[in-house]
This record gives structure tokens, sequence and C-alpha cells, in this order.
């Protein structure tokens, strides 16, 4: 019993979660959950860019003038780099 309560003496009263700084592991694994929820929820966005540059020489032309855009290209940037922190961090927890 008197363990109990020493245990819950150590525990924080306040839990303003601004104020509470995270070691490094714990931030890289809020990113890792981050990045596999939405590359997750972008899986079907990709799917069907994936499927419509496959149709036919038309639609793989519009494709590649779409992916031409700056906007376009750092966006995949960041989902590039949303799959490969994904990955590694995926790598670094199974060992």
């Amino acid at each position: 019993f008197m363990a109990e309560m020493a245990i819950k003496k150590k525990r924080p009263k306040n839990l303003d979660l601004m104020s509470i700084r995270l070691p490094l592991p714990g931030i890289l694994s809020i990113i890792h959950r981050i990045s596999g929820a939405v590359l997750f929820l972008l899986l079907p966005v990709l799917l069907w860019l994936l499927q419509s540059s496959l149709t036919s020489p038309e639609s793989f032309s519009t494709f590649k003038s779409v992916i031409g855009n700056p906007l376009v290209k750092l966006v995949l940037f960041g989902l590039v780099w949303l799959y490969m922190h994904h990955f590694c961090a995926g790598i670094r927890y199974l060992l």
C-alpha cells in the first residue's frame, strides 16, 4: 500500500501538454503515427494517380503536366518524406 502511495505522489498534477518536454523518441513516435495516418488516408489518391497515369498515353501526358507544377512537386516530396520517415522509424522500432 505504501508503494502505491509513493508512485501516486510522483505523478504530475498538472498535465499541461505544452509545458511537458518529450524526449526525442517520444517525438519520433508521434511523428511516426501521424505519417502512418496521412499515408493511409492518401493511399486511395495515390492509387488513383497511378491508375490514371497507366490508362492511356493521353492520360499519362495529362498526369505529366500536372506533376510539372511546383506545388504538386512539393506535395509529392512531402509524401516521399513521410514514407521514408515512417519506413525508417518502423525499422527502428522493430530493432
